[in-house]
């Protein structure tokens, strides 16, 4: 990345290197869980498989990806954030995976920014997400959106909806009125698919079906990353500090979101808190077509060991192809219809929501 040739604006670069810097020095995990030990997988002792056939591709959004995974929205917008974007579109390239950029925000206020989301020369092939947040494309331009897509050559737009850390942000925009109506203009003469991704507070039905014109949906549900925490450790005031603390785990957690969502969109690409392979299986077994994944790879390429990002990766592919075998499913859509139980917290929400567990319970009776 041609990091010396960007003039930064400091307060941007600033806020990027923070939420970086706040993520990888401080816990900021959520404390509630994202629901996968809630969820069990029927185990199958005659698989009827052959372990070394196990086909993990899949076809999303025009690209063909070797793995039902993602690199989710981490970065950009500072010198060390377009590194951090380099590293991870290179491991992104080399396993054929998708990758999205975080929050373009940044270039548009300053367009010497621009570089350091400029990765698709480091993964050619890769499935790209460009970022953009629904307070700013409230007050943007179809043709500006568009150029936020064609500048990093990306495919789809992923709209993020980040209602909670905007509140607590001191700097924060929280004028969300009429993002509905916005998505819908956007999306009746957009040439691109469209996505909305939550940033950790996980995506209701209710909001799904508010969305369901659009091309999907990335939940980033509760069980990883608390951007509340990110912002508790970034203000000084202890007013705001406890504030955000209260907040440290609002939402709704992943597998609730997974399951909430898979019943209006057809493809869930389903994150927050996954951090296995066989979390990744269970996800596809619940309704996603794949998931995404962040706070790891940000802590793989933050002290320059990319090493230890491809380290990650061979664990993930290794354990979903266990995962596969054990429940005697030879494709992605295979594990789709592999039965699961629920108990637990997440079996309380679930049924409290009115859902039908007896479904997955029993789905994969031939």
């Amino acid at each position: 990345m041609e990091s010396g040739n960007i003039k930064k604006n400091g307060k941007i670069a600033k806020r990027k290197d923070e939420h970086i810097l706040n993520s990888i020095e401080y816990d900021v995990q959520c404390n509630t869980p994202s629901g996968f030990d809630d969820v069990t997988f029927i185990h199958s002792s005659l698989p009827e498989i052959n372990f070394n056939d196990i086909d993990t591709s899949l076809e999303m959004f025009g690209r063909s990806l070797d793995y039902p995974l993602i690199i989710s929205a981490i970065t950009g917008g500072s010198p060390n954030a377009g590194k951090i974007n380099e590293d991870l579109a290179r491991v992104a390239q080399k396993y054929n995976i998708g990758i999205s950029v975080g929050s373009q925000r940044a270039m548009l206020e300053d367009a010497a920014l621009r570089p350091t989301y400029e990765i698709r020369k480091y993964a050619p092939d890769a499935l790209l997400f460009s970022n953009i947040g629904i307070a700013q494309l409230i007050t943007m331009e179809n043709d500006q959106v568009e150029e936020l897509l064609e500048s990093i050559g990306a495919d789809v737009l992923a709209v993020h909806l980040n209602p909670l850390q905007e509140v607590l942000q001191p700097e924060g925009d929280t004028d969300f009125k009429g993002g509905v109506k916005r998505l819908r203009e956007l999306k009746k003469s957009f040439s691109y698919p469209v996505i909305v991704k939550e940033t950790g507070a996980g995506i209701s039905s209710e909001v799904a079906q508010e969305l369901r014109f659009l091309d999907g949906v990335e939940v980033a549900g509760v069980g990883g990353t608390s951007f509340a925490a990110v912002e508790y450790y970034r203000t000084s005031e202890k007013a705001q500090k406890e504030i955000a603390m209260k907040f440290w785990d609002w939402g709704i957690p992943t597998v609730c979101s997974i399951v909430e969502t898979s019943e209006v969109f057809d493809t869930v690409i389903a994150s927050g808190g996954i951090r296995s392979g066989i979390h990744i299986a269970k996800s596809l077994a619940l309704g996603a077509s794949c998931a995404g994944i962040a706070y790891p790879f940000l802590a793989a390429t933050y002290k320059k060991k990319i090493e230890n990002a491809s380290i990650y990766v061979d664990s993930l592919i290794r354990e979903l192809k266990i995962t596969m075998f054990l429940v005697g499913a030879g494709s992605l859509s295979d594990i789709n219809t592999r039965s699961l139980v629920f108990s637990g917290k997440t079996r309380d929400y679930l049924v409290d929501r009115g859902f039908l567990l007896e479904y997955f319970a029993r789905k994969g009776e031939k």
